[in-house]
């Protein structure tokens, strides 16, 4: 037999990641179809927490997502991350945090993230969904960073979703990393 034949020849859609050619994969590759598709984005944030302070992310998204990465890291002290849900802000949001999308090779269409963050207010109530504590060395001869985050991914509606950060024993240097796939 000859001729040319394209995927869809050989199977249905379903077997498929997406419609859009170029893109697409079969469901058995290894690769991200939201990282071709440019739907995957990260922040990368750096740490300085004064002793008794607190540092909020409130994290916007009008779309289901999924978390897929999420990697704290503390230099000095004792460092606290919790996740809060709902919970009642206050203060002003006005700070945007810087994202970029994790494949920024040039090809159209591009996608443009519907995710915002922003820092500058805080959080008091809600149901605090995860808790982390990170403690690093501060002896001179070995000190040591400490870091920390999720080993699975998750799905998530959209939402609201506060990060917060305190450092509850003394001053805290540190980073925090998020990775995220939108799912529109």
């Amino acid at each position: 037999m000859t001729g040319s034949y394209t995927i869809q020849d050989f199977g249905p859609s379903d077997l498929l990641t997406s419609a859009r050619e170029g893109t697409r994969r079969l469901r058995v590759d290894v690769g991200q179809t939201g990282f071709f598709e440019r739907r995957e984005f990260r922040i990368s944030q750096e740490l300085n927490i004064a002793s008794g302070g607190s540092l909020t992310f409130k994290f916007s998204s009008p779309v289901n997502f999924i978390l897929l990465e999420q990697t704290i890291a503390c230099d000095a002290n004792l460092l606290k991350f919790e996740a809060v849900v709902g919970g009642t802000p206050s203060g002003t949001f006005n700070t945007p945090v810087a994202i970029w999308g994790k494949n920024r090779m040039t090809f159209q269409p591009e996608y443009t993230g519907q995710v915002t963050i922003s820092t500058g207010g805080s959080v008091t109530g809600g149901q605090i969904a995860e808790v982390i504590r990170l403690k690093a060395s501060n002896a001179t001869a070995q000190q040591t960073t400490a870091s920390g985050g999720i080993g699975t991914e998750r799905g998530l509606p959209a939402g609201d979703y506060y990060l917060r950060l305190s450092a509850p024993t003394g001053d805290v240097t540190g980073t925090l990393s998020l990775v995220w796939e939108e799912r529109p």
